[in-house]
């Protein structure tokens, strides 16, 4: 009854955000954005807000789902101003900043899965600006040296390749010892954020690393998440007939696994369509951004689609144990009310985009 009353609350607010004005929302980025601050800000004083929700009433609310859209309407006016630019690194010093002080505020939550969205939003984003291919991989470079930060040999190697990507780049001296740093100061932090992370978040990157590690603990999640999903077959059992999921073997089937029970209930061929779905939907979207003169709606789509294919990709192949389990919802599917209403508002920003008119 709960998600249907975010549902009757989202469709409205998708409308909304459908027929208002994109250039005011452009023009709203900034307040948007410092609006979604001070709510992720809120929520970790909060003694009541349980780590990442806000609750009022029998509801609760998660700020950091709603950040998704301030977070991505902010980057496209950014990008808008970098359209059709040679970029290069100081350009993209504001958009970094931007992108990480929500992140971090998120990953305090603490909320891992969420907070990497957003990285991968702004490297998807930034991928569609005029960058040559190598000089994007020595711009994302500083989020490998994080990754590799976690063990001191990785990144001394990581560091090594670097150094020589940067001779043969023929980067600006500047640019390069920037980047340099940059680099040196994120594996720096690694172990800092190694030493953050809740003693059952460590357990979980351990049992993704090998779940029968610990099968009856951390590694529960992903075994009978594997074993639901291989149980179904090609037909599956038929709706509301999972085994693993009625005997309360798989947990979070409602939200983080429940692409395991559609693949126990409806098989290979239901979760084959599934992800038809899914693709048909990413495909049409992506065909929005091919808009000619309207930079902003254009770099909006491409947010709106990084971050679909983002959860989409994380939260399925978290399922299947391809990455670890961060608590993510699969949009439109997972129960939860403000996931819902992000997903509408977003809905509601691309039909806006489709329409002819900019007014």
């Amino acid at each position: 009854m709960k998600h249907l009353i975010w549902i009757g609350i989202s469709i409205p607010v998708g409308f909304v955000a459908y027929l208002y004005s994109l250039k005011k929302i452009k023009y709203l980025a900034t307040i948007f954005y410092a609006i979604g601050l001070a709510l992720l800000i809120i929520v970790l004083f909060l003694p009541h807000s349980r780590g990442r929700w806000i609750q009022f009433g029998g509801f609760q609310f998660q700020p950091s789902e709603l950040m998704k859209v301030f977070y991505i309407v902010l980057m496209a006016r950014i990008f808008t101003g970098l359209d059709r630019k040679n970029v290069y690194l100081p350009e993209l010093l504001i958009p970094i900043l931007i992108t990480a002080v929500p992140a971090f505020l998120i990953f305090f939550e603490p909320d891992i899965g969420t907070s990497a969205i957003f990285f991968l939003v702004f490297l998807g984003m930034m991928g569609t600006l005029d960058i040559p291919f190598l000089r994007y991989f020595l711009y994302i470079s500083p989020v490998l040296s994080l990754l590799c930060g976690f063990n001191l040999i990785s990144w001394i190697i990581f560091m090594l390749v670097l150094i020589g990507a940067l001779l043969f780049s023929n980067m600006k001296f500047r640019e390069g010892m920037l980047l340099s740093l940059l680099n040196i100061m994120l594996g720096a932090l690694a172990p800092t954020l190694s030493n953050l992370l809740k003693p059952y978040q460590k357990v979980r990157l351990m049992s993704f690393l090998n779940p029968s590690w610990d099968s009856t603990g951390a590694g529960w999640h992903i075994l009978q998440s594997k074993i639901s999903i291989g149980s179904g077959g090609l037909f599956g059992k038929g709706y509301l007939n999972g085994i693993i999921k009625n005997l309360g073997f798989l947990p979070q089937t409602r939200t983080d696994f429940i692409f395991a029970v559609l693949g126990e209930e409806f098989g290979f061929l239901g979760t084959f369509l599934l992800l038809l779905l899914f693709t048909f939907f990413l495909w049409r979207v992506l065909c929005l951004t091919r808009i000619r003169g309207e930079p902003f709606k254009k770099y909006l789509a491409y947010g709106i689609f990084f971050c679909f294919l983002s959860e989409i990709t994380v939260n399925i192949a978290m399922t299947i144990g391809l990455l670890p389990v961060v608590g993510l919802p699969l949009p439109f599917l997972s129960y939860g009310g403000t996931s819902m209403l992000t997903s509408t508002i977003f809905i509601g920003f691309l039909l806006a985009i489709g329409k002819r008119s900019y007014a």
